[in-house]
């Protein structure tokens, strides 16, 4: 097995695949041969946190030479996994940028070290097929669901303002994911607001919805972060190079063999891998914390805080934590 060059240097620009290819040799040459302290990292089986499966399912925890302990909670979202962070009963957890922000604002010490996902496109707006709404002018009078305190949330609010509707020309409802589909099959709301799986499950289930438009072209890349503890960057900053080591090459296989990467997370989440494969290819997956990702968290935080999700305004400067990656 040959050994990565660690003095190799990247000349102009690179695809997203070559970038993430040099994350994982950059990383290697920094990963020691000795098993690291056992690591507790939090994550849900859905799409969002694909990265995390694969890396447990294919090994590549074990490859980058730390000893994981999954914590793997049964359902919700990235909330649930920032709470156990938060509660101490895991080292490291994947999340959105919402809970991400709530994390933070927890005032727990926390450090975000790497986006691995997101993208523009992961929220749509899927209305339904009797809604009579064809464009986002049409949604004034209307009834649309959305999750409160989510992405989703703020990027739907954005979009509104973007197209010229006040807030008291359309009915924002909060609604439960779960109930999304029966309640646009049945009529009772026009349209929903949802980060994949979401915007793909209505459509699958409910006869005759179409995407409106995604949440993009608003500032906001929406990225799914690696967030650990303070004691975990301070006391065992090997083993937070070797987690995100271990996401990056997860991430080079979504890239590269999207259709094995689609099985491995679907024997996980419980889907088809055809479905997952069309998720995953709603978003974007590379290993980065640049200014994108960071003024991207800057303005969810500021949503939150607008509607008093937050009651805090974290300086998030003070979160992010490079040093692995570099």
């Amino acid at each position: 097995m040959k050994t990565a060059d660690c003095n190799t240097h990247g000349r102009g620009s690179k695809p997203l695949s070559s970038v993430v290819t040099l994350v994982i040799l950059a990383l290697a040459c920094t990963i020691p041969a000795q098993a690291q302290e056992s690591v507790r990292i939090a994550y849900v089986q859905k799409i969002h946190y694909a990265p995390t499966i694969i890396a447990v399912k294919q090994g590549y925890f074990d490859a980058a030479a730390i000893a994981l302990k999954p914590v793997i909670l049964a359902a919700g979202t990235g909330i649930v996994a920032a709470e156990a962070l938060i509660a101490g009963s895991a080292d490291a957890a994947v999340m959105g940028d919402a809970p991400a922000i709530y994390a933070a604002a927890s005032g727990k010490p926390v450090r975000i070290v790497a986006c691995y996902g997101g993208g523009e496109k992961m929220h749509r707006i899927i209305a339904g097929k009797d809604s009579g709404v064809k464009t986002a002018k049409d949604l004034a009078g209307k009834t649309i669901a959305v999750n409160f305190g989510s992405s989703t949330h703020g990027g739907l609010m954005l979009y509104l303002k973007k197209n010229g509707l006040d807030l008291s020309q359309v009915k924002v409802m909060n609604l439960a994911s779960s109930d999304m589909p029966e309640a646009l099959a049945t009529g009772q709301i026009d349209a929903v607001a949802g980060s994949e799986p979401i915007p793909t499950t209505v459509e699958a289930k409910v006869a005759g919805s179409y995407e409106l438009a995604t949440l993009s072209g608003l500032g906001n890349s929406y990225p799914l972060v690696l967030v650990v503890s303070e004691d975990l960057a301070t006391k065992h900053p090997k083993a937070v190079t070797a987690l995100i080591q271990a996401h990056a090459r997860a991430v080079e296989l979504m890239n590269k063999d999207s259709q094995k990467a689609s099985e491995v997370i679907a024997s996980a989440t419980g889907a088809t891998p055809e479905f997952e494969f069309k998720v995953m290819k709603a978003l974007e997956w590379g290993v980065r914390l640049d200014q994108d990702v960071r003024d991207s968290l800057k303005q969810t935080r500021d949503f939150l805080f607008e509607i008093k999700k937050i009651t805090v305004k974290p300086d998030l400067d003070k979160f992010f934590d490079d040093r692995f990656l570099k």
